[in-house]
């Protein structure tokens, strides 16, 4: 009434519908704001059939790299995807935990679902993808069903380790991500680089957090014989937790020891860490899912696609040439 439009034309507005005048819809958000109305979520949710809520599945909580894809689609969704809200559950690295998770949204009728390093089998993930628009982020396979984002892990092992070959290192260790998503990739492409360079490679397992780093460093000083001159760490989270051991047992980075990671966490860039990295660009793979979920959202008809994103060298004072 205080607006002077019929209540059909309030629920368009609400809903953001294209059909609403400019005049008109500046009439009903002024009666909105001068009565302090919300609507009610809830009840959208009851009369439109749409929940409003986005799903997304982290394979690990602790893992800073996550927190920036989520940032990325956090900073999408605000922006383009009015009226949906993005909630976040962990399957900490557990098939049974993550397939609960997903269960969850899916009884939630969840407008899409994002699945960060999931555990889940290529056949499990499409079956989701079937029930509502699914992407899969940082981890690779082909599939119409849903999208797929990843970084070229390919592209950034290779980077890593001719980084340090260039710096004239040439027993250059590998501290694995311990079977990860993306750690079997950057393994076997250090190891491609370093046979192609002549040099034999060396690779302990570790896992994607800083003490599976430190149990890689530690294993690489208790060995027989020189330690190595470099370290590639599958991850920065695992890069530190390697700084530290060998910093402890009286080595200086990157003196004693050049150490370079992978994913460019906010970490990495702090002054007393100052870790050669390579950049994934996490916030973009964030911002791409979010829009290829949208898109699908809206658009049953489309098929997902699959997105391969380039990462960069950034090289700081934890390596050096001898």
């Amino acid at each position: 009434e205080r607006a002077g439009v019929s209540k059909s034309l309030v629920s368009l507005v609400l809903r953001s519908s294209p059909k609403v005048s400019d005049k008109s819809r500046q009439a009903v958000d002024e009666a909105i704001e001068e009565l302090g109305y919300r609507p009610s979520a809830m009840a959208r949710s009851l009369v439109s059939r749409h929940s409003g809520v986005g799903g997304m599945i982290t394979s690990n909580a602790h893992d800073v790299f996550y927190a920036d894809v989520v940032a990325g689609v956090s900073s999408y969704v605000n922006e383009h995807s009015e009226g949906i809200v993005p909630l976040i559950l962990h399957g900490n690295n557990n098939v049974e935990e993550e397939m609960l998770a997903a269960r969850r949204f899916l009884e939630l009728r969840a407008e899409w679902l994002m699945l960060m390093g999931s555990a889940l089998t290529d056949t499990t993930i499409e079956g989701i993808g079937r029930e509502t628009p699914t992407a899969v982020i940082g981890r690779w396979f082909e599939s119409d069903v849903v999208d797929v984002i990843v970084n070229d892990d390919r592209a950034g092992a290779i980077m890593a380790t001719n980084h340090l070959l260039d710096l004239g290192h040439r027993r250059i260790a590998h501290i694995t991500g311990g079977g990860g998503n993306g750690s079997r990739t950057r393994e076997k492409y250090y190891r491609r680089a370093m046979e192609e360079a002549g040099c034999e490679p060396l690779v302990v397992e570790g896992t994607y957090l800083q003490p599976g780093g430190a149990r890689g460093a530690r294993e690489l000083l208790d060995a027989p014989g020189p330690p190595p001159t470099a370290i590639f760490a599958a991850n920065d989270l695992a890069a530190i937790g390697a700084m530290d051991v060998f910093r402890r047992a009286g080595r200086a980075v990157p003196n004693d020891v050049s150490i370079i990671g992978y994913d460019d966490i906010a970490w990495a860039g702090l002054e007393p860490i100052d870790l050669t990295t390579i950049n994934q660009p996490s916030r973009q793979m964030g911002e791409t899912a979010a829009r290829l979920v949208g898109k699908r959202r809206d658009d049953s008809n489309l098929r997902g696609q699959q997105v391969l994103l380039e990462p960069k060298l950034v090289v700081r004072s934890s390596t050096r040439a001898i």
